[in-house]
């Protein structure tokens, strides 16, 4: 579908910013005034001013990106996927560490983090390829996720689990939108399911065990296992009549043999993981198992949330936030201080802003007449849903710990440069391909 006229993005008078996008931008607005007054709290507000300093060029970055017209970023697209790998390899040669990651670059005045910058380069690209190359088969769904494949790898080597998934989630929900069906998505993360269904439940069959770099693996098969694997093999006969088709059958026999395998060798697959990475995909089951060391995080968030109740203690009055009892509670666990200081009203109060704004970022997809800004709408939302959903479930206890911020709260100048300027892209697409009638 191709754009049959964009408009610019001029103020000729004060009743033009009525033509804003107010269900995105307010909630912006007002997100970002709860981002300064939590990080008030936060750490004794020692990170409050370094916040406020990145606001002024992410907002510089943000009116440039409503600015910039859309079809910009589709006939620069190959430019911007290079530079984003030239980040990310820069990164993985002398990058700057912290707490045994590889993350930044240090260009002196600031440390710059480009797995965040590849987010927005991740969804450009993908709209572009998915514009030009609809989803009709898995050849087509492999083609795409090339895409994906290296910034994948550089990232997860930093290491970081959690950004490297996010990738996964966007690549998911663009494909979805661009033609791939719920058979499609549910074949392509049958192997994830498979690992994590092994690692799970009572062990129905042990076949022994093997020495794998001086540990001694046991090789079992577990029920949730078995049972994914029963829905797997039910879910791809009713839906591919492999009765009608040789190729069919073998398709489906090597499939769920692919997932047998990769579920039987889990144990060999988790060695690849750092000892902190596994503690924390373990932990968040019974954070109790160990208080003072991995479950020390999780038990002070919920603890923090639980003690807000209803109402809260009120701002900059939360005692074990500003007692410091929660760690990173400025970043990753920022939606504990939310739920101590403004309880269960202001911690749903957050919730509906964010659902405001994943609810219009797909209203504008649906309606915009542009194919690929349709797409970077839907990327935006991948995005943002997966930080949301997987920041407060890990504060909540019902997540692992993955390192992933919480969009436009969490303390961070890349990260809050590139969700003001998804932001800012959203309102763009809106402004420049929504009829007015729309709003």
């Amino acid at each position: 579908m191709k754009i049959i006229s964009e408009r610019d993005f001029v103020i000729r008078r004060w009743s033009d910013f009525l033509d804003f996008d107010w269900f995105i931008l307010g909630p912006v607005l007002v997100l970002l005034t709860f981002n300064l007054m939590v990080l008030k709290s936060a750490a004794n507000g020692e990170y409050l001013l370094r916040q406020a300093m990145f606001l002024i060029p992410s907002i510089m970055f943000g009116v440039f990106a409503l600015c910039v017209r859309i079809n910009f970023w589709q006939s620069s697209v190959l430019w911007i996927y290079l530079f984003n790998l030239l980040l990310l390899f820069i990164v993985l040669i002398k990058g700057a560490s912290s707490m045994g990651a590889q993350r930044w670059i240090d260009i002196g005045f600031i440390k710059i983090q480009p797995s965040e910058i590849a987010k927005f380069a991740i969804i450009i690209s993908l709209a572009a390829w998915f514009t030009k190359h609809t989803i009709k088969n898995y050849l087509d769904i492999l083609i795409a996720g090339l895409i994906i494949a290296l910034p994948f790898l550089l990232i997860f080597k930093q290491p970081d689990l959690g950004t490297s998934l996010a990738y996964i989630a966007i690549f998911l929900g663009m494909a979805f939108w661009s033609g791939a069906t719920m058979t499609h998505l549910l074949v392509i993360v049958s192997p994830l399911v498979s690992l994590i269904c092994n690692a799970t439940g009572n062990t129905m069959f042990n076949f022994g065990s093997i020495l794998f770099k001086s540990k001694i693996i046991e090789l079992t098969v577990s029920q949730p296992f078995l049972i994914f694997l029963i829905f797997l093999l039910v879910w791809l006969i009713v839906n591919y009549k492999p009765w009608q088709s040789p190729w069919t059958v073998l398709f489906i026999s090597l499939l769920i043999f692919s997932n047998f395998i990769i579920g039987f060798i889990r144990p060999l697959l988790w060695s690849l993981l750092h000892s902190y990475q596994q503690q924390r995909l373990i932990i968040f089951l019974n954070p109790e198992s160990d208080p003072q060391g991995a479950g020390y995080h999780i038990i002070q968030s919920i603890l923090a949330i639980g003690n807000g109740g209803f109402f809260g203690y009120g701002w900059q009055h939360g005692r074990l936030t500003k007692g410091n009892y929660v760690p990173a509670q400025h970043t990753d666990f920022i939606f504990s201080t939310v739920g101590e200081e403004f309880g269960f009203i202001g911690s749903s109060f957050i919730v509906i802003l964010f659902a405001v704004i994943l609810w219009r970022a797909l209203y504008i997809a649906k309606n915009s007449n542009n194919q690929f800004a349709s797409l970077i709408c839907v990327g935006i939302f991948s995005f943002f849903s997966f930080h949301i959903f997987v920041n407060i479930g890990m504060t909540l206890g019902i997540m692992p710990i993955t390192g992933v911020p919480l969009p436009l709260l969490s303390y961070g100048g890349t990260a809050l440069l590139i969700d003001l300027f998804s932001v800012f892209m959203l309102l763009s697409i809106s402004w420049k391909t929504l009829p007015r009638s729309m709003f």
